[in-house]
């Protein structure tokens, strides 16, 4: 019987050995965090668009029709010179014309 006796008292300062190596083992291995749960996510916002710095304004552009005599012409003074409603007009400086269209009808009108 002495040899139970002595296994066992032999035994308890393994498993206290066991136990003091398992316990400095536990601090340096950390548990993991379990996860919180999943919050539902407020509504996204929608992100205002980026405003786009202003172009800056080109200056009027002046357009003018010029005679091979030395005549000129605006867009506005050959609108003026052209019946109302006209659905087209074609310059004609070599004619000295303004050609219009208005619907079934044509004529023309002197420029110069």
């Amino acid at each position: 019987m002495a040899n139970k006796e002595e296994t066992k008292k032999a035994a308890a300062p393994a498993k206290a050995a066991e136990k003091k190596t398992a316990a400095k083992a536990a601090p340096a291995k950390k548990t993991e965090k379990k996860a919180a749960p999943a919050k539902k996510a407020a509504p996204a916002k929608k992100a205002a668009p980026a405003k786009k710095p202003a172009a800056p304004k080109a200056p009027k552009l002046e357009i003018y029709v010029q005679s091979p005599y030395g005549g000129n012409i605006t867009p506005e003074e050959i609108t003026a010179k052209v019946p109302a409603g006209c659905d087209s007009v074609f310059v004609r400086v070599d004619q000295n014309k303004l050609w219009w269209i208005r619907g079934e009808e044509t004529g023309s009108v002197d420029i110069w």
